[in-house]
């Protein structure tokens, strides 16, 4: 079975051409799949969670589950095609289960291929043009992640986020998942804001040792306003460093809310954690 030492582990992509941008999430976008098994052992079942957002308040998002073995090729994308596929759910659910996961004689480790794709209002559908699944309004998103069977060796854990914070005008605030976080010093504005300094500390043991080395570790941070310079950082193998971006709001208004904040960690096999908060301005 083949070894994966790259970071892109999750891959992105909107159903449209236009790629969205690193950083800024203004259409429906899934940011990530996470599970808290990125691997497991013959015969574990694997559950699949999507982090996504909709800046469109209130419409429907449907969802269409797939697995899939990338083949030799190793591409992810056969995932979304016509045949080849095993169906694991559809509907308005932003989660999944892959179960009966075997290994063939005499393999030690096996890695399948988890699709989502996201579409609003309406159900995807496979285009006879592409030979593909897509949103039937032209615009919707997709990911896929890898999940793998192992048989002896340890498993992977997805890595820990330690502490994210935001710092603005000398004061820094934490940005615990799931909370809303008042920054008290950041005034009103359109256009000009000023920045605010993201940092994401992974877990002291967040790189762990496989195949006789250390992993790296990549942080993407997403915002539903604003921009995020760089929007992608990546330690060097085995260093377990604070990871430290600039977001630039778009748009400020006193007593409101700022963005939605989204710092997803990733190591080299699979695993993966998102803190996701809620910014508001005094």
């Amino acid at each position: 079975m083949r070894t994966r030492t790259s970071i892109g582990l999750v891959v992105l992509a909107g159903c449209s051409d236009a790629l969205p941008s690193p950083s800024s999430v203004d259409v429906l976008r899934v940011l990530a799949l996470t599970t808290p098994t990125p691997e497991v052992r013959p015969g574990e079942t694997i559950a699949v969670r999507a982090v996504w957002f909709d800046p469109v308040g209130g419409r429907s998002v449907r969802w269409r589950w797939r697995a899939c073995d990338p083949g030799v090729a190793d591409d992810p994308r056969v995932c979304a095609r016509a045949t080849g596929s095993a169906e694991l759910g559809s509907g308005g659910v932003d989660h999944a289960e892959l179960t009966g996961l075997t290994l063939r004689d005499g393999e030690e480790t096996r890695t399948w291929v988890v699709y989502a794709i996201a579409c609003p209002t309406e159900d995807a559908v496979i285009d006879p043009r592409e030979g593909r699944l897509v949103c039937p309004a032209g615009f919707g998103s997709e990911a896929f992640r890898r999940v793998t069977v192992r048989a002896t060796a340890p498993l992977n854990r997805p890595p820990a986020i330690a502490e994210c914070t935001a710092t603005f005008a000398g004061s820094s605030a934490a940005l615990g998942d799931g909370a809303s976080v008042a920054l008290p010093s950041l005034a009103a504005c359109a256009g000009d804001c000023p920045a605010v300094t993201l940092t994401v500390l992974p877990g002291a043991d967040a790189a762990e040792t496989f195949d006789g080395g250390r992993e790296s570790l990549l942080a993407s941070i997403y915002v539903s306003s604003g921009s995020v310079s760089p929007p992608r950082l990546v330690n060097d193998p085995g260093v377990v460093a604070p990871m430290v971006a600039r977001w630039t709001p778009g748009r400020v208004v006193a007593g409101g809310e700022v963005a939605r904040v989204w710092a997803v960690l990733r190591d080299q096999r699979g695993g993966e954690t998102v803190r996701a908060v809620t910014v508001t301005a005094r």
